[in-house]
């Protein structure tokens, strides 16, 4: 055995590797054409294998004594609202600290289910005990909130059920636990008499470790479970001795693909402990299979202790494989051909494989060109067959360990041994005992239980994928003691089933190309975790390392040659001197003014000639791909990861406006005009595009704008984009700084609207400037940032909660709109939750992004980092700092990631755009008050919610002012088209960019309200304004023919106009995106609205359309309509009458929302702007609905309870 002194770590680029790494995303057909290859069955066999597997089901029916988790999932499948419950609180029940949020989580997940439907309906005395359980708990919390049973008695049943609900779940979870978690410890596990008549192979639970203090806690249970373990064996082989098995993710915070070179250093000196003290006792050691995307890392660290410990005679090293990963067959090849170069003899597990869902929801996610894994259970068990065939013909190299609780493939692969020598099979404690007994009997086949040990806590993960995988409808387990299915179907020939099978992909799993195929088609990823796509990508960046750009404006008519030249330098490193940028003069920004009036005015190209150059545009964005990510990278301080999402966000722009638009515009709506883009350094590529696409989609003339810090990126877009065949003058390009290129353009008269991205402050100034100049009309669509809040109660895993504040808070150096600023913590959860979190702050990478395990870039320029440190100081000095992260950059502008504690939310003013994360500890209790005190501060962006109690969810989500809520997720990265994003208050005007009204802010609705000249004036007096509160009332057929009556002027084009808009938006719109995550749309009412005129019949229709969209209105209706619209069956509360214009106290306050006046507005923006702190649509027509909405997206990741059961239930 060679020492690890003398090992050196280099990739492996044979052939027979490089073979293993193209399979991976090969299309299902050509990978069942590969696999059929190796399929040396003949139809006898297959008869046989049938035959035999349809009498063993008959016995196994027939037994007194089935597994106990066949009848759970009988009793309790995932179609059935009980069985999803069931899973969800086992999920989390045992891991919550305090009894009020548990009696919580149990009454949320057990009240209102039919539990009295399976009482005594099960063959298991224990899964009919647990039913009987849930349904008495049900009873007492139905009596326990009963209205009718009297105060006091209500009171005393409530106290009385707590202890009883409490008692009556934890016995139904300690049941649960008990039977599938073998023991709590490795002690008491060997001591078990259960062990001296079993094979075992123990696992400590280890799921993925955040911390390197978690990792090192794995470490030891693993290492003082071999020694445990070790020193009673006195077995003389390896397979007759207990093992065990490892799971390398538990023994390294970074174990990914992105830190190669830290894993093999940090982590291969553990394994290599751990394989010693296995080989020093001569018992087994298997490395337990991961995700997809760490099969190459594992497959590195393998190789690496093959290496090592080549030409030892010990025969207990062990891999595990998955043979629903379409790798393989692939990844058996190559650790044959490793053992023959080795000299080895190994130990391989051949596994179906345990997160089928999640790669598949992952691999839509990345736009992948096909899935990893098979999307068939068909096909994945076909795989397992085809598997064992070739482990079967390699028992030289390895002894195979096939894992399985189906019948057909057990005794398939018995029959295909030929003897039962060289091989075992193996199966999870807690399941497949009768049938493992009844192969072992058959066969003489000896049989392993991989057995888990730990606490009932750490088991929850573990158990949730348990039961959802057999859960499944296409589980065997979930179908042995079905009466209903026949022992002949449930023994059905997987072999010709596959081979005769047309349809060789699950036709309900879309490709991750075409997710989103109604909108457009799904952009591709860069694979950050594949050694080849790490290599291409490499290769086709390298002549983009060391150039420098040269940019300039782009205007029509003009050749522009001179002007102020900046030099642009990297923010990471400022020797990195990127290009040199021409900023525009005066006379050349009121050039572009002038053409794009012209070139919008004279209408020369048509409108689907642009759309289809978008289009194209998006095909060059991505041919150009490494450029472009290489540019973000260089001048914007982009991780691999954000350039190569920035590049996909800014094709899914592209692609969905143009088809938007199609959808949209015709006969709807028409261009407003010249629209001037504005858009921000910290998405140089995507907003800057995504507000091109929009207008242009709309057909309007742009001149964008983009921020001077990173025009080298805007521009060389634009030339792609005039490559695609957009015409200069219906796009030009203006660089300069916002202070003066950006409000000299903004403050045209020539332009119709401003799309901008950036400071609140700003897209006021914005707002005043174009007041100033006459042009009040001239529509502003802002997006402006947010104190952007999570609440995370003690229900949630803590593990799930760490991954998603450190993306959230530390990605892009915390440089996104959407980044999470404030972490609300439960008092309960508040210390474990925040040591896992500080513990994970402390392995991310900073630095250079130029390097693939750069966690956390740099800061856009040293005004920024100036201003973040600063702040941190004065934390620190107020001894507020939790944690604060060390980097000393010696040529670059880095903000350490910190954690700030802060003791209210009125601690906070602003908005810190830095990777710094404030932390409040709340009480249960008080959590209501906490978000109306977020409310308060006015901001309105996204808002995360991490919690299993869904009452708690829907109630937190409607009371909290924000545009985008995320639930179980981090609340970062909204997709086009899927999470259109975009706040309100203080965080922008809408509409939503990425979403169905996206375009409604850069087009007008060709259909029109009369416009007069009336000014607006204003008393004196002071307007007492009185409490409102939103109407209920709907809008019905008899409503409208009470309208009519009432309101005999109304026109039918009106009330048809009216019944349209409001049908519109009284429904939800469900979005599309990945499996296993929802995505809902949801429009609210923007709130109060002003109700002005100046026309009578304008006033009625305002107020009419405002109250029917679910809006208060404070209106100069008559007293007699006020009146009629009490007795249609508004309340007085919804509506405040102004008998006279407007009072100047009014106009200053915050009573209302929005404005709609069909008058000089110039008269009404003034003021309203220099009054309030957002900025306050004045709506000059009653057919720009939307701006009477708040549109809310509301995405939650389904999966976060263990797994996708909707997907597993296909």
């Amino acid at each position: 055995m060679k020492s690890l002194a003398d090992f050196k770590f280099e990739v492996d680029s044979s052939n027979i590797r490089s073979k293993l790494r193209k399979a991976r995303v090969m299309s299902e057909e050509d990978s069942l054409d590969h696999l059929h290859l190796f399929d040396y069955t003949n139809t006898d066999q297959r008869i046989e294998f049938q035959k035999n597997t349809s009498h063993l089901i008959q016995q196994l029916r027939s037994s007194s004594q089935p597994d106990l988790l066949s009848l759970f999932v009988s009793e309790y499948n995932l179609t059935s609202d009980e069985g999803l419950s069931l899973m969800t609180l086992v999920e989390a029940f045992l891991r919550v600290p305090d009894n009020k949020t548990r009696d919580k989580l149990f009454i949320d997940k057990v009240a209102m289910k039919g539990w009295s439907q399976h009482i005594g309906t099960s063959k298991s005395s224990m899964v009919n005990i647990a039913t009987l359980a849930l349904n008495i708990a049900d009873k007492m919390i139905a009596h326990g909130s009963n209205k009718e049973i009297k105060n006091r008695i209500r009171k005393a049943l409530e106290i009385l059920s707590r202890p009883g609900i409490r008692f009556s779940a934890n016995n139904v979870m300690q049941f649960f636990a008990k039977q599938f978690v073998f023991a709590e410890s490795i002690h008491s596990a060997v001591k078990s008499r259960n062990v001296k008549n079993t094979l075992y192979s123990f696992d400590m639970l280890g799921e993925a470790a955040w911390t390197m203090k978690d990792a090192d806690k794995y470490f030891q249970a693993y290492r003082n479970a071999l020694i445990e373990i070790g020193k009673r064996n006195t077995s003389k082989t390896v397979t007759d001795a207990n093992g065990i098995s490892v799971k390398l993710s538990a023994l390294h915070p970074k174990y990914d693909f992105m830190h190669q070179q830290r894993v093999i250093s940090e982590l291969l000196p553990k394994v290599l402990e751990l394989v010693e003290i296995a080989k020093h006792y001569n018992i087994g050691i298997n490395i337990d299979a991961e995700e997809a995307d760490r099969l190459d890392i594992s497959l590195d660290v393998i190789e690496s202790i093959m290496k090592i410990i080549a030409n030892s005679s010990w025969e207990g090293f062990g891999v595990v494989v998955q043979s629903y990963q379409k790798r393989a067959s692939f990844v058996i090849d190559w650790l044959n051909d490793n053992c023959d170069k080795h000299n080895l003899k190994i130990m391989v597990r051949l596994v179906k494989g345990a997160y089928w869902d999640s790669e598949i929801k992952k691999s839509q996610i990345l736009g992948e060109v096909d899935f990893p894994v098979f999307t068939k259970k068909t096909n994945t068990d076909y795989s397992f067959l085809v598997c064992s065939q070739k482990l079967l013909e390699m028992r030289a190299n390895i002894f195979p360990q096939f894992a399985s609780h189906n019948a057909h493939s057990l005794v398939s692969v018995c029959e295909m041994a030929g003897n039962n020598e060289g091989f075992e099979v193996q199966r999870l404690h807690g399941m497949g005992e009768s049938l493992h007994h009844s192969i072992s009997n058959k066969y003489g086949v000896p049989s392993r239980v991989y057995a888990p040990i730990g606490s009932h806590k750490e088991l929850l993960a573990y158990l949730m994928r348990r039961l959802l995988e057999n859960g499944a409808n296409s589980s065997f387990i979930n179908h042995l003691f079905d009466e209903s299915i026949s022992p002949e179907s449930l023994a059905s020939d997987v072999f010709t089933i596959v081979e005769e099978d047309s349809e060789k992909s699950h036709s309900k799993i879309q490709l991750p190309k075409d997710i989103f195929k109604n909108n457009r088609q799904n952009s591709r990823s860069v694979i950050l975790t594949e050694q080849d796509e790490v290599n291409q990508l490499y290769q086709n960046q390298s002549p983009w390392l060391g150039k420098q750009w040269k940019a300039k404006s782009i205007i029509a008519g003009m050749k522009i040659n001179d002007g102020l030249n900046q030099e642009v330098t990297n923010p990471a490193d400022k020797d990195d001197v990127v290009g040199h940028v021409l900023f525009a003069n005066e006379g050349q920004l009121t050039q572009s003014l002038e053409s794009a009036r012209n070139a919008f005015e004279s209408n020369m190209i048509e409108h689907e000639m642009i759309l289809q150059g978008l289009e194209r545009a998006a095909n060059l964005y991505e041919e150009n791909q490494y450029e472009l990510m290489t540019l973000a990278m260089r001048e914007a301080g982009k991780t691999y990861q954000d350039a190569t999402d920035e590049v996909r966000e800014a094709v899914d722009f592209l692609r969905y406006y143009a088809n938007l638009s199609r959808i949209v515009m015709p006969s709807q709506r028409q261009a407003r005009g010249v629209f001037v883009c504005i858009s921000p350094w910290n998405f140089p590529l995507a907003i800057f595009t995504g507000q091109i696409a929009a207008a242009l989609s709309a057909g309007n003339s742009v001149i964008a704008k983009p921020a001077e810090s990173t025009s080298l990126i805007a521009y060389r877009a634009s030339e792609l984009l005039i490559e695609a065949g957009i015409p200069i003058g219906r796009f030009q390009l203006c660089l300069g700084k916002g202070s003066q290129t950006g409000a000299y353009l903004s403050s045209s008269n020539l332009i119709d609207g401003v799309a901008f991205t950036g400071s609140t402050e700003v897209a006021k100034e914005i707002k005043i400037s174009l007041i100033d100049n006459g042009n009040s009309e001239a529509r502003v669509i802002a997006e402006t940032g947010g104190l952007n809040a999570m609440v995370v109660d003690s229900t949630a895993l803590c593990e799930q909660v760490t991954r998603d504040v450190i993306d959230g808070a530390f990605k892009s150096a915390g440089q996104r709109c959407s980044a999470l600023r404030i972490l609300l913590l439960q008092d309960d959860c508040y210390e474990n939750t925040i040591n896992m979190i500080v513990g994970a702050m402390k392995e991310l990478s900073i630095g250079n992004p130029k390097n693939l395990d750069v966690d956390c870039g740099p800061i856009i320029n040293s005004a920024a980092q100036i201003k973040l440190k600063k702040y941190i100081t004065k934390a620190r000095q107020n001894n507020q700092v939790i944690e604060e992260l060390v980097f000393e950059p010696q040529n670059g502008h880095f903000v350490a990631p910190t954690l700030i504690h802060l003791n209210s939310i009125e601690d906070i003013h602003e908005e810190l755009f830095g990777p710094i994360l404030h932390v409040i500890s709340y009480k249960n209790d008080d959590l209501e008050t906490i978000i109306d005190q977020l409310n308060a501060k006015g901001y309105g962006l996204t808002f995360g919610i991490h919690s299993r109690i869904d009452k708690k969810v829907k109630e937190i989500s409607s009371r909290v002012n924000v545009g985008n809520v995320y639930i179980n997720r981090n609340q970062i990265g909204a997709v086009v088209g899927s999470q259109p994003f975009g706040g309100e208050g203080l965080s922008g005007t809408g509409p939503k960019a990425g979403g169905p009204n996206s375009l409604h802010g850069y087009s007008s609705n060709m259909l029109r309200s009369e416009q007069s000249k009336h000014k607006m004036t204003f008393t004196r007096e002071h307007f007492e304004i009185q409490n409102l509160i939103n109407p209920t009332l709907q809008l019905s057929k008899d409503i409208l023919s009470l309208l009519r009556a009432k309101f005999p002027s109304l026109t039918a084009e009106f009330l048809e106009f009216l019944d349209q808009v409001v049908s519109r938006y009284s429904h939800d719109i469900k979005l599309p995106g990945p499996t296993g995550e929802s995505n809902q749309l949801i429009y609210k009412p923007k709130g109060t609205v002003l109700c002005i005129g100046p026309k009578h019949k304008d006033t009625l229709m305002q107020t009419l359309l405002s109250l029917f969209l679910g809006n208060c209105v404070i209106s100069q209706i008559s007293k007699q309509e006020y009146e009629s619209l009490v007795e249609i069956g508004f309340k007085t509360e919804n509506i405040s009458q102004l008998n006279d214009s407007p009072s100047l106290s009014l106009i200053e306050s915050n009573a209302y929302n929005a404005v709609l006046y069909f008058g000089d507005d110039n008269s009404v923006n003034k003021l309203i702007v220099t009054s309030r702190n957002e900025l306050i649509p004045v709506v000059s027509s009653i057919y720009e609905a939307w701006e009477l909405i708040k549109e809310k997206v509301i995405t939650i990741d389904t999966t976060a309870s263990g797994g996708n059961a909707n997907l597993l239930a296909l």
